[in-house]
């Protein structure tokens, strides 16, 4: 069985500069190489939309971004990389996306303004192979009944969002970078044993709800535990309990970051903002697969308003 080495209290950032909704940075107590190949875990929410901001137009590139919308929807406001989906752009509750930025993206996002409710989600950045920051973006929206739901105890349901558990896949590829992310809901005084996979050093729990206690160290909503880089994670629930779990293979590469540019190496960063100002930043098309249950429909698009 594994240990816990670390229990935190994550920070909480404004990152949307309102003032209205504070965001929980669930890495933001550990070092880049304790979560490799992980770079940033977000919790905002649960909070009526009303407090939400929108996200204008910006940048990213080097890495992949995995949002995870839990309750709510919004709307992607890029012209490209959510068209086809039959209500177009719109992001359901329990939608995850994987957003390969490569050598370059742009994209935003607003919340459907027929929606009134809740609105609860995560969004993760996981680093890309250093041979492989510079390729085509590739976006994947995984809608949520394609993701599957797991049986693992009696009580213990798990959602599948990258990754494998019990023999069941997440249809998103994560193109080289091995991990796994796991949302898992447990009733009150349910216990399960979560497997370790092969090579996943890097472990993580976050809890969003309720409390429980992990490997024998207790935990509540809020707090974060860095497991040992091996065996696997018996957790019990002391009352209704939800948590994220975050496992991953690192890469142990350098790692450069500066705002929405992850690359290796500070002259890449500069390059970066060199091609951003001079209309190089974008690359010519997109790869967009759209994940339903059972079922994958891949299309390529070119990006339109290329700078």
């Amino acid at each position: 069985m594994a240990t816990v080495e670390k229990k935190v209290t994550p920070g909480k950032t404004d990152p949307f500069g309102t003032g209205k909704i504070l965001v929980t940075d669930c890495l933001d107590k550990f070092a880049q190489q304790q979560s490799d190949p992980f770079l940033l875990l977000h919790h905002f929410g649960p909070a009526h939309i009303s407090a939400m901001p929108q996200f204008g137009m910006h940048p990213h590139r080097g890495f992949n971004e995995c949002p995870y919308l839990k309750q709510g929807r919004w709307l992607g406001t890029d012209p490209w990389n959510m068209r086809g989906e039959g209500q177009d752009a719109l992001f359901a509750e329990g939608q995850l996306q994987w957003g390969k930025s490569g050598r370059g993206i742009e994209h935003g996002m607003k919340f459907d303004p027929t929606y009134d409710g809740p609105v609860q989600g995560f969004q993760l950045w996981i680093n890309l192979k250093s041979a492989n920051k510079l390729d085509p973006p590739e976006f994947q929206n995984a809608r949520a009944d394609a993701m599957p739901l797991v049986d693992v105890a009696p009580g213990v349901r798990a959602k599948v969002l990258l990754g494998e558990l019990n023999g069941q896949a997440s249809p998103v590829e994560t193109q080289g970078i091995r991990c796994q992310y796991v949302d898992y809901e447990l009733e009150a005084g349910s216990e399960a044993t979560h497997p370790r996979a092969t090579g996943m050093s890097t472990l993580f729990v976050y809890v969003y709800e309720g409390s429980g206690t992990f490997c024998g160290t207790s935990a509540k909503k809020g707090e974060v535990l860095r497991l040992s880089s091996s065996g696997d994670v018996h957790v019990k629930a002391s009352s209704r309990l939800g948590f994220m779990l975050l496992a991953g293979q690192p890469l142990r590469e350098p790692i450069v970051q500066h705002g929405p540019f992850v690359m290796s190496t500070q002259d890449q960063i500069m390059q970066a903002f060199q091609d951003y100002h001079s209309g190089n930043f974008l690359a010519e098309e997109c790869t967009y697969k759209l994940h339903t249950k059972g079922k994958t429909t891949t299309t390529k698009r070119r990006i339109e308003g290329r700078r």
